[in-house]
């Protein structure tokens, strides 16, 4: 009976941070859209096409909030009682928005 009180208190962190990602998740997914959509405006100015870093930005952009939407397969994990990968799969948005600053800051 103890043991099952330690485990469930051992994993009540991935459970709060799973709880955080996923409404932080949701909640980043509406300006994501409307990043991803005004994101075509990149390629305005004649021969952007064929820069391949803006090229590049433009692709992390759109990624953004499609790896919002598949953060939330993280609750599948946690259910398969795979806790670390729970939390790394919850967290990939802030990679990709590393990523996408990382990439902005590279066109300059």
């Amino acid at each position: 009976m103890e043991t099952d009180e330690k485990s469930s208190s051992k994993h009540k962190g991935t459970l709060i941070t799973l709880i955080i990602a996923t409404i932080l998740s949701l909640l980043a997914i509406i300006p994501g859209i409307y990043a991803a959509m005004m994101s075509v405006m990149l390629f305005d100015a004649p021969g952007s096409a064929e820069n391949v870093s803006l090229v590049a930005f433009f692709y992390c952009i759109i990624s953004f909030p499609v790896m919002c939407g598949l953060s939330n397969i993280s609750w599948i994990f946690y259910a398969l009682k795979l806790y670390k990968t729970a939390i790394v799969i919850s967290l990939s948005p802030v990679l990709s928005l590393l990523v996408i600053i990382i990439m902005f800051f590279a066109l300059l």
